[in-house]
Order: structure tokens, then sequence, then C-alpha cells
């Protein structure tokens, strides 16, 4: 090994010892080092990213909200974001949720504020708005509501199917029956007869409306006689019956006394014998105006007379005009068993 590797020894008469010798030499390197700590702490002190001991600016994240509030703000930048038919649209699921949960206030809730948002030009969305509104107020039975939004419906698009049936059973319930009419035969057109509940609806109503005006026009015609073969099968039905029965050879003129069960032709001033006549001819027509004469002549076949009108009344369907006549021959004591 070379000498130089050898420690040297300091040379004892010169020197300080060596605890001194450090000392002297660290203590300035300390100094040193603690004068720049303190002159870089200093300036942190006075860095902008801190005032009166408060961060201005969040560790670890670009956002001043954490949390609840934090995911708040991110859905209503998503929000803001949307397109107002989307907007439309989410507003619409909702109230298909509260729908299908028989929440049906909230869901007309939802409803009315997708109609509000949704664009005028988008009809068939808004068409489909209107048309789930109708469906929630149909729940509630609010029948003038859904016929309002499904004629709303309609008028966006016209073959609109679920709108037209639903519009046809509220106004059914409205007894509009006429318009419900209408519409269930669209209905019915457009899904080719294949629908029973539509089909059925409709002949239902078809029903309720024939029978209202067969009501009407029944009250409202002029007497109608029935067919002479109507009235000889109803005279058949009663066994016996007095004024059914030809004309007598009391009733008629001497030189048809032999002639029985033939027609004769009566000469006396008797309007029911006249109307007797009348029913051998089946001339029917005039029946109730001579039974008329005889009754306010108050004749000897007056009770016949009241009977054969009474009759003749209910044969022309005038009930009314037939109880007095048969309440009244019920009260005459001189009256025939018959």
């Amino acid at each position: 090994m070379m000498a130089a590797s050898k420690p040297v020894e300091p040379q004892s008469g010169s020197s300080l010892p060596r605890w001194q010798l450090a000392l002297l030499i660290g203590t300035p390197i300390v100094l040193g080092v603690g004068a720049v700590y303190l002159w870089n702490r200093s300036k942190t002190k006075d860095s902008p990213g801190k005032r009166n001991g408060e961060r201005t600016t969040p560790e670890g994240s670009a956002s001043p909200v954490q949390g609840q509030d934090g995911a708040a703000n991110r859905a209503s930048r998503e929000l803001e974001d949307m397109s107002p038919l989307d907007r439309a649209q989410g507003a619409k699921n909702k109230g298909n949720k509260y729908f299908k949960a028989g929440k049906y206030e909230q869901a007309i809730q939802c409803y009315t504020e997708a109609i509000g948002l949704c664009p005028r030009e988008n009809h068939t969305d808004l068409s489909t708005f209107y048309q789930n509104r109708a469906a929630a107020y149909e729940q509630q039975m609010m029948w003038t509501e859904v016929v309002q939004d499904c004629t709303q419906a309609i008028e966006m698009n016209p073959r609109y199917i679920k709108a037209l049936f639903r519009r046809a059973k509220a106004l059914e319930r409205l007894d509009n029956k006429k318009e419900c009419l209408e519409d269930v035969t669209a209905v019915c057109i457009l899904e080719a007869f294949q629908n029973q509940q539509s089909m059925l609806l409709a002949d239902k109503v078809l029903k309720l409306l024939g029978k209202e005006k067969a009501k009407d026009k029944y009250k409202n015609r002029d007497p109608l006689m029935p067919s002479p073969q109507f009235i000889k099968s109803y005279f058949s039905s009663f066994t016996d019956d007095i004024i059914s029965q030809p004309l007598q050879k009391g009733e008629k003129k001497d030189e048809d006394k032999d002639n029985e069960g033939e027609a004769a032709e009566v000469t006396e001033s008797s309007g029911y014998l006249k109307a007797k006549q009348y029913m051998e001819e089946e001339n029917y027509d005039k029946i109730i105006s001579e039974c008329t004469k005889e009754v306010e002549s108050g004749g000897r076949y007056t009770a016949e007379a009241l009977l054969l009108r009474a009759t003749f009344y209910l044969l022309i369907g005038n009930a009314t005009g037939a109880q007095p006549d048969l309440d009244r021959v019920i009260n005459m004591e001189d009256a025939n068993i018959k």
C-alpha cells in the first residue's frame, strides 16, 4: 500500500483538539442551513395562495363543492345542456313511472310539464304527451278533460287509434252517443275490424242510438194502422169476442136476414153497426170515427163502441186514448159481461 493511504496525524504543538475543530467547522454550516430554511418559510407565508391562514383553492379538486352538492350542480349543468325535446321526454318518462305506481296526480303534473317543454313543431311527441295525460285523467274519471286532451292529440295525429278509442269511451260516459259512434267507427275501420273491444262498443252505442231514434219517431209519428192480417190475428187471440163477430140477424136490414155470415149494408144511423160493417170489409181506418159517433150519441151500442174504439186505439199505438174507454166499459153496470 502507498504511504499516503495512512491517516495523517496532526502535529502536536500547533493544532486544536479534534472536537473543538469539528465545532468550529460545523457551526457556520448549521447557521447557513437554518438561514436558508427561515428565508424560504417567510416566502411561503407571503405567497398569494394563502391569506389569513386560509387556503384560497381546494386541494385535490377543481370543484369548490363536494358530495351531494357537487352531484346536484353536475345534474343541473347536464339539464341545461339538454334540448327542450329531451327535457320533455324526461318529464314524460317520469310521469309514466308515477302512472304505473297509481299516482295519477303526479303523473298529470309531469305530462303537463312535458307538454309545456315540447316544441310545437314536434307533433308526434306532443300528441303522445296529450294522450298520456288523457289516460291519467281517465283513471280519475275526469271525462271532459279526457275528451279535451284526446282532441288535441287527434288534431296533431288524425290516425291516432289509442286517442280515438279513449275519446270514444269518454264521450259514451258523457252520454254523447252520436260523436262516440263516429270515433269508435273510425277506430274499427283503422283496425280493419279486428279489435273486439272497439267492435263491442260500436255495437252497444249503435243499439242505444237506435232505441232513442225509434222512441222519438214513435212518439211523434202519425197513427198508423197495422196490416189487415195482423188485425185478424189480434182479434183471433180472444175467444168468444163480442166485437169481432159478424153482424147478427137483428143488426141487418130485412132482405139480408137470410144471408147469415155475409156482409150486410147497415141502414140505421148506428155508428157502431157501421164500424162492424167496415170491419167485415177490412176498411179499418174508418172504425174509430164511427165508434166515436156511437159514443157521443149515447146509442144502444155505446159499451161495444167503447170497447171497439179502445181496441183500435191500442192497435195504432195510442194506449193513452184506449185506457179511458176501457175504464168506462168496466164501470158500466148494464154492459154485456162479454
